[in-house]
């Protein structure tokens, strides 16, 4: 969902079932007042601020300055709104659990250290863009349109700003979601536990008469199921027509009182939705980024599993990773999982995601991507085009034979991993438009130039 344009330029470019949780962040003084129920907050707030005048207490700088009577985000965002950019879109990317209902996916185990060796000149790069004038790589990540950016090079932080949010504010990933649907099902795969030869509806008999029947899991993977939905603009996630538009819907993303829409997609019954998709294209041949695919995917995992994506996730990956805190997935109100953009975490806990495929992971996580599972991602497809980039596997959105791997998601997110270089490049986006242009972040030049 929401993908960015392939990514095959020199600057790489850059929504579960059993359970949720709220994960507000309140002052101590705002849970306080959460429990008086016989005082409204402002009201509450006022006393607070007489009572350290009197006393002379110096307040909190949260506190001192909240406005009691400011409108909370929250009562501004709607299902028309939430995607359409700027400030307001910027407090749904960071507050995802107070507007969707979501699943719990748990850390676990010492955390993994990304101790810092910074790299000032970094900071300093040159970047040329197209028509723009000369800026430097912190003048570009200052632009508004990057919330947050860290560059790891044998696991330190060589680079690291964030103009927008704070370090530990856990910020939605939308597409770089689709990495860790690809990679739980590459494991389970190593594990025997799914045969990506077999059909969709081996493991999914509710689409066995479905234009997916016959379509072998690992075209479904690989983006060359050949089913409609094909995300080649931004016209599929503003167009009530477009497959992947009701596709949202059904997940709640996106006004179920468009016209046209399916009845499934309309009470949000997203497996029953995705049997009325049609087959445009020959399974196995022609690569398109497709959502749907995802979806089918996260529904084999949970089938396969017998637990909801969110905690395979947890149990394959997260709670072994040495991330530093639990992650959320968004789900609609039915429990189905948003597999193909919904995952929310730290920035520093997606770099750490990108280390467990570098060839020197953190102690901790050697052992979670096996050498078999990162040849069948290289070298699955075949070999390489004359540009050096392999065909694209278990839902990355490039690959290259110099060991490089990247899955980007709207509105300014990217994962960049560059094997032979140990370096990881992570950063979070807010689109400040309806119809963002795509923002280059110079990844590859980045680990050319300084490592």
């Amino acid at each position: 969902m929401r993908c960015p344009q392939r990514i095959q330029r020199v600057l790489v470019r850059g929504k579960s079932r059993w359970g949720q949780r709220t994960l507000q962040q309140r002052s101590d003084f705002a849970q306080l007042c959460a429990n008086l129920d016989a005082y409204s907050l402002p009201i509450m707030m006022r006393m607070l601020c007489f009572l350290a005048t009197i006393l002379g207490v110096t307040l909190p700088e949260n506190i001192r300055a909240a406005d009691p009577n400011a409108v909370s985000p929250r009562t501004q965002v709607t299902v028309e709104n939430w995607d359409k950019g700027g400030p307001l879109s910027r407090w749904v990317y960071t507050h995802v659990s107070e507007v969707f209902p979501t699943a719990l996916v748990r850390r676990a185990g010492p955390i993994v250290n990304l101790p810092e060796e910074l790299r000032p000149e970094i900071g300093g790069l040159k970047l040329n863009g197209e028509n723009e004038a000369e800026q430097t790589l912190d003048q570009f990540v200052s632009n508004g349109a990057v919330d947050g950016c860290v560059v790891l090079h044998a696991g330190k932080i060589a680079y690291e700003k964030y103009p927008t949010i704070h370090q530990n504010d856990l910020h939605l990933m939308m597409s770089v979601t689709k990495a860790f649907v690809g990679t739980a099902l590459a494991i389970l795969e190593g594990q025997g536990k799914i045969d990506l030869r077999k059909p969709v509806e081996n493991y999914l008999p509710e689409l066995k008469g479905s234009d997916w029947a016959g379509i072998q899991l690992c075209d479904v993977a690989d983006m060359r199921s050949g089913i409609e939905g094909s995300e080649a603009s931004n016209d599929a996630y503003r167009n009530p027509k477009h497959k992947e538009f009701q596709l949202e819907a059904a997940l709640g993303w996106q006004p179920r009182t468009a016209r046209g829409l399916p009845e499934s997609a309309r009470r949000g019954d997203v497996l029953a939705f995705l049997g009325t998709l049609k087959r445009e294209r020959k399974p196995g041949e022609t690569w398109a980024y497709t959502s749907s695919n995802t979806s089918v995917l996260g529904e084999v995992i949970s089938r396969v599993t017998r637990k909801s994506l969110a905690d395979t996730i947890t149990e394959l990956i997260w709670s072994k990773i040495g991330a530093e805190q639990d992650a959320l997935l968004i789900q609609n109100e039915r429990g189905f999982p948003e597999a193909g953009a919904g995952m929310s975490a730290t920035l520093h806990d997606v770099a750490r995601f990108g280390l467990l495929f570098t060839k020197n992971p953190a102690p901790g996580q050697r052992g979670i991507i096996s050498e078999q599972i990162m040849r069948r991602i290289f070298t699955g497809r075949g070999g390489a085009d004359e540009h050096g980039m392999l065909p694209l596997t278990y839902q990355w959105d490039m690959l290259s034979e110099k060991g490089e791997m990247v899955k980007g998601g709207w509105a300014g997110q990217l994962l960049y991993v560059n094997r032979d270089k140990d370096v990881v490049v992570a950063y979070f986006g807010t689109n400040l438009t309806d119809n963002p242009k795509l923002e280059p972040l110079p990844c590859r030049i980045i680990a050319k130039t300084f490592f």
